[in-house]
């Protein structure tokens, strides 16, 4: 995992989503989930916190395999929640995990194009 800094989300004043993706050895996985959830607990009692998932890859030799979606409000609201101490000191001790051996490449998006049923041409 790698600690965000606040920054160009703050100029965004719409929904916007961060997409995290995870290299982690798969003996590892369990105890990335449970070092992930405790992170996730903390976003989610934070204003503008919509929702967030994490997906597994159904292939264990697969590079990035866990990818976590989380909704948040606004570019705002997100940066504000990534410079809560209480988070940052979690995203700490995941980081300094001796038994934690995981690569993460956070980015944050806006939706651009929205396909639903119904579309179709």
């Amino acid at each position: 995992m790698s600690q965000p800094d606040t920054g160009p989300a703050a100029l965004v004043g719409e929904p916007v989503t961060l997409i995290n993706v995870f290299t982690v050895p798969p003996a590892e996985s369990e105890r990335f989930l449970r070092r992930w959830e405790d992170n996730a607990r903390i976003m989610a009692a934070q204003p503008g916190f919509i929702r967030a998932r994490m997906y597994r890859a159904l292939d264990d030799e697969v590079e990035l395999r866990f990818i976590n979606v989380a909704e948040w409000d606004s570019g705002k609201a997100l940066d504000h929640a990534r410079a809560n101490p209480e988070w940052r000191s979690s995203v700490q001790r995941v980081l300094d995990d001796p038994e934690l051996h995981i690569t993460a490449r956070p980015a944050v998006y806006q939706l651009d194009i929205d396909v639903q049923p119904g579309d179709a041409l």
